[in-house]
């Protein structure tokens, strides 16, 4: 799409079977080979994307500082995009100014965080979006708040997910899954396309869990459940709770998911999940 430039999402529209002939089939390995990792991973999704849901619909995918080059166009449709998925879904009542200040406190995080953001666009507007924080697990204090900005229960949140990092995982890096929305429109099948970017990104990076904070009654309670996550602490107030998981888990049930030939077997994992947990069976 042009009206959106300086970013990893970066479009190329053959493949080794698209139809190419030699010298555009050498154009496109030369394009690879140009590309880093994040731009490889978000150019074979955008080719699947392509494919499975139509031409209309872009992925893009941004780290660190390029988030401080985000347009104000790109926040506004994003800001947008994000109130009426949770004014709908939550029932919360999100403006376009509240939600665009939310999106920028993403942007300029603390220091020690890493912010990665997906956008999943359609005709250039923003239909969905996923972010989140990758840190050490030496960042995590009752000063931060890596899983929501709400104080509830924040000091608590703290000290459940440092305890199980120290003395039960023994792990060092963890990446906060702080949202993830898409318009009712469009949801069908779009989520594993904005979790995978970011959850490739934290993998390359030696990072293998992941944190989110949800509520029961959503549908990102038994989402989070299909893909691997479970409950490490049950808030008992405002139906709220803390999750966790393997990150290389649930990106292979992702990339089972928009496989078409896997897709069958990984939702029937994700069910199985779904009724593990709740002792269904």
């Amino acid at each position: 799409m042009a009206r959106f430039h300086n970013n990893t999402a970066v479009n190329y529209d053959g493949g080794l079977d698209g139809g190419l002939d030699g010298v555009g089939q050498f154009n496109y390995l030369f394009k690879a080979f140009e590309q880093s990792e994040d731009e490889l991973v978000v150019s074979k999704l955008n080719q699947s994307l392509k494919e499975q849901c139509g031409a209309e619909f872009n992925l893009q995918f941004f780290v660190g500082n390029q988030l401080q080059e985000l347009s104000d166009e790109i926040i506004q449709s994003l800001a947008k995009c994000y109130a009426q998925v949770f004014n709908e879904s939550w029932g919360e009542s999100w403006t376009i100014e509240s939600a665009t200040t939310e999106i920028k406190n993403c942007i300029n995080c603390e220091e020690q965080y890493l912010p990665l953001m997906s956008l999943l666009f359609r005709e250039g507007e923003v239909v969905g979006f996923s972010w989140g924080f990758v840190l050490e697990k030496d960042s995590l204090n009752l000063e931060s708040k890596p899983f929501s900005s709400s104080e509830l229960q924040r000091h608590d949140c703290i000290k459940v997910a440092s305890y199980w990092l120290d003395e039960v995982a023994k792990k060092q890096k963890l990446i906060s899954i702080r949202e993830l929305g898409v318009l009712k429109d469009y949801r069908h099948d779009k989520t594993p396309y904005l979790c995978l970017p970011i959850f490739e990104k934290a993998k390359s990076l030696d990072c293998m869990v992941g944190f989110l904070r949800t509520k029961i009654s959503s549908k990102a309670f038994k989402w989070s459940l299909g893909i691997g996550l479970v409950p490490i602490q049950f808030f008992m107030k405002d139906d709220l709770l803390l999750m966790h998981g393997s990150i290389r888990y649930a990106t292979e049930i992702f990339n089972g998911l928009i496989d078409r030939l896997s897709k069958k077997k990984n939702q029937r994992k994700v069910i199985c999940n779904i009724k593990r947990y709740l002792c269904q069976y």
